[in-house]
């Protein structure tokens, strides 16, 4: 049986020795000293499922990244920034619609959110744009130039969300109709939405990587499912509109809110998985699998040692 690490080195099991200290997959057992194509002494799970799952063969036919460590951390810090700068972007028009929901006016969230948290927002994701920035690959050092496209979509989004978040955050110090605003929140939506299709590429780019997110199954979060509800509360947005201008419809406005912000929960949990995500891949990149030549050594090379 062959092996072919993430370095593309082929070693085969037959007459190779683990020359490292190893834990068994199945029962942590120290396999070091014993023949890789053999089983392990106390739960009898062959070595070649040990060795296979440290070294990760499934990232080996994988395009190599010339920079994996500003990759990790560029694409762990923007996930960041965007959860942060979509907490700081939705905390204000939160505050404004649980006081228009008290009826005895006692309550002054507003009071809590200032009116230049949307500006807020816009620095922090600044700062993710030049996380996002700093990983761009070289032209000529990658055989895939789809990340270089799929990173031109994600900084696009996210100047124009820059520059919406600053708008805003003037409406707020102006006096100025609902509908106006509204029209500058679904602005901030399509922003959101071109910039998960530039993230959507780019987790499809580097995301393999990574074992455990390429294995996860409730931890993984969908894309998809982040657009759609960014489709969803632009579609509830726009319904409030209407149905403020055509006139006094308390039932289908209420609706219209509750699917507004039920979409932009969703999309607030989807950006804590992608969080988690990021962790998975940058741990991947900066800190890859072992080769297979600091795990295995030919039985000639160990009896030489010893």
């Amino acid at each position: 049986m062959d092996i072919v690490d993430q370095s593309g080195q082929e070693s085969s099991l037959k007459d190779a020795v683990v020359r490292t200290e190893l834990a068994c997959r199945g029962c942590r057992y120290n396999l070091y000293g014993l023949a890789a194509d053999s089983r392990c002494p106390e739960c009898g799970l062959d070595i070649s499922q040990t060795v296979l799952h440290t070294i990760d063969p499934a990232a080996s036919n994988l395009p190599k990244i010339s920079n994996p460590s500003a990759v990790g951390n560029g694409l762990l810090w923007l996930l960041i920034s965007l959860a942060i700068a979509t907490l700081l972007l939705i905390a204000r028009p939160i505050a404004l619609r649980l006081d228009a929901l008290d009826k005895t006016g006692l309550q002054d969230y507003s009071a809590l959110t200032p009116k230049y948290l949307p500006l807020a927002a816009g620095v922090v994701i600044l700062l993710g744009l030049f996380a996002a920035v700093q990983f761009m690959p070289k032209k000529g050092n990658e055989h895939d130039v789809s990340i270089r496209r799929d990173l031109r979509v994600l900084i696009t989004g996210m100047i124009a969300l820059s520059v919406f978040c600053s708008v805003s955050s003037c409406l707020e110090l102006i006096p100025i109709t609902s509908w106006i605003k509204s029209l500058a929140h679904i602005s901030l939506m399509v922003c959101a939405i071109v910039i998960l299709f530039g993230i959507k590429g780019i987790l499809r780019a580097v995301g393999q990587r990574s074992r455990e997110y390429r294995t996860a199954q409730g931890g993984r979060q969908g894309i998809r499912a982040m657009i759609g509800a960014m489709f969803g509360a632009i579609a509830g947005e726009l319904a409030r509109i209407i149905v403020v201008q055509l006139g006094s419809f308390p039932t289908i406005e209420a609706m219209a809110i509750v699917v507004t912000y039920m979409s932009v929960l969703m999309l607030l949990i989807g950006l804590g998985y992608l969080v988690v995500n990021g962790w998975w891949i940058r741990k991947a990149l900066c800190k890859p699998p072992p080769r297979i030549s600091m795990i295995l050594s030919s039985r000639s090379d160990w009896e030489a040692r010893k």
